[in-house]
């Protein structure tokens, strides 16, 4: 048997990266996966290459837009069924000093990062609440569990996120419902792709540059902070329920 055979899991900023191995393992055991991203483009695209795997249902959307959650949630439903699992995965990073940082990159940062984790939950949970089960993944970071020099608006968001996630746990452990946040260290997604090219240094040396403080001495795969993500959500863990799990080589271990 697969581990989420007939299940309904709703995947946020799914059309890459980290969300896209997201849902392509969830399919690979047996879920039924809504896919959402902001670009139509990328996201027609992801949608024709994890077909091959299963029942997908895409949707565009902004998650920072309640009428689009709203939306994303409502028509998820009416495809696949109620949802089971929650992935809160779509997020930005803006990598400056907070000197630097105008208004307009705050309120983008913190609007998809934290309130589009709000407006998701917020819109997926009555129904947990009203079957007495469910799950929920927040894709936080270790920047949320410790600071990152020059990303300190990035921090404030994962941190909340963090905290987030332990204080919706606690509201609805009661309700069969199970609130966890995974914490990727660097993972090699196009948002680092656009980072190595923004740095001026190339590829390899800021790849170099960037694991050295690493204990493991390299970035995760998306398909790592996956694994991770499903082990969250399964029934492996019954009892886990307000925890941030750092899957980040060892970099918080420090």
């Amino acid at each position: 048997m697969s581990r989420f055979g007939g299940r309904v899991v709703l995947v946020t900023g799914s059309s890459s990266g980290i969300g896209y191995a997201t849902a392509e393992a969830f399919l690979e055991e047996g879920a039924k996966v809504a896919i959402t991203g902001r670009d139509a483009a990328r996201l027609k695209r992801a949608e024709k290459a994890l077909k091959r795997l299963g029942k997908v249902f895409a949707i565009q959307g902004d998650v920072s837009v309640a009428a689009d959650v709203k939306r994303i949630v409502t028509e998820t439903t009416k495809s696949l069924g109620s949802i089971d699992v929650l992935v809160n995965n779509a997020g930005i990073y803006v990598n400056k000093p907070v000197e630097e940082f105008s208004e307009e990159e705050y309120d983008a940062v913190m609007d998809i990062n934290l309130k589009g984790t709000f407006l998701c939950t917020k819109y997926v949970i009555p129904s947990m609440v009203r079957r007495k089960r469910g799950a929920i993944v927040n894709v936080a970071s270790d920047s949320g569990l410790v600071g990152t020099a020059g990303s300190s608006v990035y921090c404030a968001s994962k941190g909340g996120m963090v905290l987030f996630t332990k204080a919706v746990a606690l509201d609805h452990a009661k309700d069969g419902i199970r609130v966890n946040a995974v914490c990727p260290g660097e993972v090699e997604t196009p948002m680092l792709d656009r980072d190595a090219e923004a740095s001026g240094l190339g590829y390899r040396e800021y790849y170099k540059r960037l694991v050295a403080p690493i204990p493991m001495k390299r970035a995760a795969k998306p398909e790592e902070i996956a694994k991770a993500i499903l082990f969250l959500a399964s029934d492996e863990v019954p009892f886990m329920t307000g925890a941030a799990l750092s899957v980040d080589g060892g970099a918080t271990a420090q």
